[in-house]
């Protein structure tokens, strides 16, 4: 698990981008958290790798391609550095 102390923005603003578990849209294209997060493919690739190799994000494959949404202990972490925050 990735403590707060060594997250660093890209990958938290990468996670932030994903819909979570209570969204109205359920999954993120990489053009959608490419825009959102304002940063290209070359980064956003790995930083996604991470993020579901740590289980923090899910990738889906449907019609339209893959999807990613994250996870509830994205949800978590994303709670957990904002208390760290404060």
């Amino acid at each position: 698990m990735i403590c707060p102390l060594s997250i660093n923005w890209t990958m938290l603003n990468t996670l932030r981008a994903l819909p979570g578990p209570e969204a109205l849209s359920p999954t993120a294209s990489l053009s959608d958290i490419m825009k959102a997060t304002r940063l290209k493919p070359v980064v956003v690739r790995p930083l996604l790798t991470n993020l579901i190799s740590e289980g923090l994000a899910r990738e889906y494959t449907t019609h339209c391609g893959l999807q990613y949404a994250r996870t509830s202990e994205g949800d978590q972490k994303i709670q957990a550095i904002r208390n760290w925050l404060r």
